[in-house]
């Protein structure tokens, strides 16, 4: 029995050292590319970051920090994925709401931008495009109500209900173009 208890001791022990390690190594690699984003390395970040994940995929501020690091290359799938893995760790997290509204906005009007010319000229507004881009404005909309609903109070309040009436303006216009398309064929 002595022996049992001696075994499962050095086993806790071990497990507790060992976790205690990781995780210093996680706030490290997380406090290095937090520098790294800051001094503009962001794919030196991403590596930090990335490495941080291998060593604990549980992390919200990992996700997160790693989410503003693809936001500020523009590479917005990647980061909507982390937002999501961040949201789904810390559901109450404002700021990776917020990140995540930049990120599908930028999706929203990266639809419409990839069909026009060089001139920034539409090549062809087409319903199903039309619609592809409302429905991702208003899945956007509804990510910077859902910021400011967690966070009622942020100083930014404003410039956020801008960026949702120029969505809404937007999905009129659109509405609009599209309605006409459907009297006029």
């Amino acid at each position: 029995m002595k022996k049992i208890l001696l075994l499962f001791t050095i086993l806790s022990f071990s497990v507790i050292t060992t976790a205690c390690i990781n995780n210093l190594a996680i706030k490290e690699l997380n406090n290095k590319a937090e520098s790294y984003l800051d001094k503009g390395d962001v794919q030196t970040a991403i590596c930090r970051l990335k490495s941080s994940l291998d060593l604990d995929n549980e992390v919200f501020q990992t996700h997160y920090n790693l989410a503003v690091a693809y936001n500020s290359l523009g590479e917005y799938d990647a980061s909507v994925e982390e937002l999501n893995k961040t949201i789904e760790l810390k559901p109450d997290f404002a700021d990776a709401y917020y990140a995540m509204a930049i990120a599908k906005e930028a999706l929203a009007y990266k639809i419409i931008e990839e069909n026009q010319d060089e001139n920034g000229n539409p090549l062809e507004l087409t319903p199903e495009l039309i619609s592809e881009f409302n429905n991702s404005a208003a899945d956007t909309i509804e990510t910077y109500n859902q910021y400011l609903a967690k966070k009622p109070n942020a100083q930014d309040t404003n410039q956020v209900n801008e960026k949702i009436n120029e969505l809404n303006q937007k999905i009129k216009e659109y509405t609009e173009i599209l309605d006409q398309q459907n009297t006029e064929g």
